[in-house]
């Protein structure tokens, strides 16, 4: 069970909530870099991956926040960092307007974080290089806004009798697009192809730099004005939650960083969430089926894999529309953070436990410290 979390400095909360390990799972795993000579061993490295999860969400049992952000750049993770603890607030200071009208709510806010990141004397110089994706997920009774710039996915499983197939609920912004191409080139940037199989991956050059791997993000501020935005391309569903199990319907949300995506497809994924009963275990599964691909594909190679897994429904209509905030600002309710840390300083406070057997007990904070340990590429 994962207790609410606070979230920034001077903020606690004052109640729990629980989130059911059979309804929501949420899994990291840091990637490996390899080293370069004779004899090098592959060591780990900084996660710039986030998630988040936050249920109940702005006053009730019967909205939902999940987000996934990866960071990517020198020190990537301190602007998925700072997004995922932004966002949740930011979204709840206006929460009328969030109800009202998710899709300008979520659009604006996003768009307003990537100015804010860009003008920030703290994180200012650091986001001209760096940047993070973002797929922002809300759900509302039986609706969702999916708002996704950049390529970390969002996939719902549909069941229909005895197969479960994958519906994409966000596209993936790769350069190559027509339509992203098409806006950067207008703008000055130049987009290189995909190689065989899409390795490597398309880019966008900036006056020979940059060679960012998608084309909407956060941050990135030497891409911008170069046809890279921070636009969120938002899609809404209504919801169809199957009844049971096994009934038809509506089964789960998968949203997940391209940790997961790189080698496994979105039918791919369904196929494995779809055998398991506990979203806790399904989120299991589907890492290490993604440390496996990694490893096969790339050798001592791995990026950053950050998974969350819901089984639907996981709303409840508890008539709790007044249900009690934190006043203070700095904390959202039943809200859970992967990998929080204090992007000021860098040091991880952090007190999420690794998934596997090797690495139970360990806090990201010494997953973390472990950049200068060899890594057992068998794990």
């Amino acid at each position: 069970m994962h207790k609410a979390t606070e979230v920034g400095q001077g903020g606690s909360l004052d109640m729990e909530t629980p989130f059911d390990d059979e309804r929501i799972g949420m899994l990291t795993r840091h990637g490996i870099a390899p080293q370069r000579g004779s004899g090098a061993i592959a060591k780990a490295k900084i996660n710039q991956d986030r998630g988040v999860v936050c249920w109940p969400f702005n006053g009730t049992h019967n909205q939902a926040l999940l987000a996934v952000f990866d960071g990517h750049g020198l020190n990537g993770e301190r602007i998925s960092e700072w997004c995922a603890a932004e966002i949740p607030l930011r979204l709840e200071s206006e929460g009328a307007e969030l109800l009202n009208n998710p899709s300008d709510a979520l659009a604006k806010h996003i768009v307003a974080m990537d100015k804010t990141l860009l003008s920030s004397p703290d994180l200012g110089a650091t986001a001209r290089g760096a940047g993070t994706t973002s797929n922002v997920l809300y759900f509302k009774e039986d609706k969702l806004w999916i708002a996704c710039s950049g390529d970390s996915r969002a996939i719902m499983g549909q069941r229909s009798g005895d197969k479960v197939k994958a519906f994409d609920l966000s596209k993936d912004h790769k350069p190559d697009l027509p339509e992203e191409k098409r806006r950067i080139e207008k703008k000055g940037g130049v987009v290189s192809a995909a190689g065989p199989n899409g390795l490597p991956p398309s880019r966008v050059w900036v006056n020979g730099r940059v060679g960012l791997a998608m084309s909407r993000s956060l941050g990135d501020g030497e891409a911008k004005g170069h046809g890279v935005i921070p636009d969120p391309e938002i899609k809404v569903v209504t919801l169809n939650p199957a009844k049971s199990m096994s009934a038809d319907g509506d089964a789960f949300v998968v949203v997940a960083s391209d940790g997961i995506w790189e080698f496994i497809s979105s039918q791919q994924a369904c196929d494995v969430v779809a055998g398991h009963t506990s979203a806790r275990e399904a989120c299991d599964e589907l890492v290490r089926l993604a440390e496996q691909r990694w490893k096969e594909e790339e050798g001592s190679y791995r990026d950053d894999i950050t998974c969350i897994v819901v089984f639907l429904p996981f709303l409840e209509d508890r008539g709790d529309e007044h249900l009690a905030r934190i006043s203070s600002g700095h904390a959202v309710a039943g809200s859970n953070f992967m990998q929080k840390s204090d992007v000021a300083t860098g040091e991880s406070n952090t007190s999420m436990e690794a998934a596997d057997e090797k690495e139970e007990g360990e806090s990201f904070v010494k997953r973390r410290l472990s950049i200068a340990q060899p890594v057992d590429l068998d794990a």
